[in-house]
């Protein structure tokens, strides 16, 4: 099976044999892919609507799988087996993926990983797993056909991680490693900052407000 480089990436931050829940499991792609790599003792793939539970149902049940793979109907972690060590959240804004894990956190006892693939709001998401107790420890900021993606790995420690401002922002990790997805996404918007302050008409609260934005990136841009 073929991954799109999004879900590649999700697949390879899970550790050999773990027993994961993949929440938003839609053709269960990344389970599927998981089991024929041999990376994996169990899975339980979760949909919380009929039509997308459908289509991942029929995929578990038409592969050699079915008897290593729970298929659950639920809003998220709510109903996750004891066995599940490690959970992806994968392709929801950060704002749900913190609703999910919030609704049951007694759920999360026996869990040690999160993967976690967020396409708004990181920064609001990024701040509350510190909170909750995971450090973010793989990060991987990349383009799959023009959408910029950040995806981490997360494991729990003993107290809540205190995540500067900045490193929400931008991603912990990736301030450490800025790879060349990375300076391509945030020099762009700095180039937009520059063209916006050309603007003959910008108001001053406008005016400084871009300024400072821009300063901001140019920091990171070329802090070594």
């Amino acid at each position: 099976m073929m991954l799109s480089k999004r879900l590649a990436c999700v697949a390879s931050f899970v550790d050999d044999g773990a027993f994961i829940a993949d929440v938003g499991s839609d053709h269960a792609q990344v389970p599927l892919f998981l089991f024929d790599a041999k990376r994996i003792r169990g899975a339980e793939a979760i949909e919380n609507k009929k039509g997308p539970y459908g289509r991942m149902a029929k995929a578990i049940l038409s592969s050699p799988y079915a008897d290593r793979t729970i298929l659950s109907l639920s809003d998220g972690i709510s109903s996750i087996d004891p066995q599940v060590d490690t959970v992806i959240l994968a392709g929801m804004g950060g704002r749900l993926i913190e609703e999910i894990l919030c609704r049951d956190p007694q759920k999360l006892s026996r869990v040690n990983t999160l993967i976690v693939d967020a396409h708004s709001e990181r920064e609001e998401l990024y701040a509350f797993l510190g909170r909750l107790s995971f450090e973010i420890v793989g990060e991987s900021f990349f383009f799959d056909q023009g959408i910029a993606y950040d995806v981490v790995k997360a494991l729990k420690r003993g107290k809540p991680i205190i995540y500067s401002e900045k490193e929400c922002r931008f991603g912990p990790l990736n301030l450490q490693h800025k790879n060349p997805d990375f300076i391509a996404f945030w020099s762009a918007k700095a180039r937009h900052l520059e063209e916006l302050l050309k603007l003959p008409d910008l108001s001053k609260e406008n005016t400084e407000a871009y300024r400072k934005e821009l300063i901001s990136l140019q920091e990171v841009l070329h802090e070594h």
